[in-house]
């Protein structure tokens, strides 16, 4: 009987130590991971363990940039280099579809998965790449809290849509640009509860339109992308034209921080939320 019960406390014992150290077994089987560019530094930071972020980009700590800029002091800046990936021990790496082929080549010769994010225009398509990022992770619950939470934020927006005739709005980038139908800009417009002009006029994907059409348009408001960054630059001209700058005396304009849109994921619905709460304030549905 003695011998019974050392048995049984010994087998306790030892699926005590099994219990309690799963979580450290489950955490050293997350991959260790970095990002290279500051939209890949969201995803990372939105959805890792935090022990199995190696490191992020320059631009991860940036507040202008980032909303999750506070979380990400608290890791290393790197370069991108394939040298110093694997100094930190990297096996996942997150990136923009734009990184060159020969460097996505060399790191996975080296051992490193490199994942290039898509540029999702829609809240499906959001949710989707939400899923995939978490799931290489390691961490699909995360991916699909942070989902969860995208889809309650829309259907709060949705259900305070109380307005005759959703406002006009203008969206706008410092050059000139800006984006129709196709696009997570005119889904977030839509979201936040106004019409996209550049839909209304036709506009398919990223271009332009003139000033003369966005005058006889007569939009109720304009809606600025991407107007932090400032400066002198070619790529400010627009900003700084007459035509523009004295539309914005006659009109409501609402200039969303960089970092609610640096790119298209789950936190693009803080853009839309963003908007919706600087609406003008419009007749009530009787």
């Amino acid at each position: 009987m003695a011998m019974r019960a050392s048995g049984n406390r010994r087998l306790v014992c030892l699926l005590g130590l099994i219990l309690l150290g799963s979580p450290m077994l489950a955490l050293a089987a997350l991959p260790r991971a970095a990002s290279l560019t500051v939209c890949a530094d969201q995803y990372l930071l939105g959805l890792a363990d935090p022990a199995q972020i190696v490191a992020v980009s320059p631009d991860a700590a940036d507040p202008n940039q980032s909303l999750f800029a506070a979380e990400a002091v608290r890791y290393p800046a790197h370069r991108g280099d394939s040298e110093e990936l694997v100094a930190l021990q990297a096996e996942l790496v997150l990136t923009d579809r734009w990184l060159p082929l020969r460097t996505s080549e060399r790191l996975e010769r080296l051992g490193i998965r490199v994942i290039q994010l898509p540029l999702p225009d829609s809240w499906a398509e959001i949710a989707a790449t939400t899923r995939t990022v978490a799931a290489a992770l390691g961490r699909p619950a995360q991916g699909e809290a942070r989902v969860a939470e995208m889809e309650a934020q829309l259907e709060r927006l949705a259900a305070h849509r109380h307005l005759v005739r959703p406002p006009l709005a203008a969206y706008f980038l410092p050059d000139g640009g800006s984006a129709g139908a196709g696009t997570f800009i005119d889904a977030v417009l839509q979201a936040a509860g106004t019409r996209n002009l550049a839909t209304t006029l036709g506009l398919q994907g990223w271009g332009t339109f003139k000033l003369e059409q966005l005058a006889l348009a007569e939009p109720d408001l304009i809606v600025m992308g991407f107007f932090d960054q400032g400066g002198d630059t070619l790529r400010m001209a627009f900003a700084r034209h007459p035509v523009f700058r004295h539309l914005l005396t006659r009109l409501p304009a609402i200039a969303v921080p960089d970092r609610y849109w640096i790119c298209s994921g789950w936190f693009l619905a803080e853009a839309a939320d963003y908007i919706a709460e600087r609406l003008p304030v419009s007749e009530n549905v009787p």
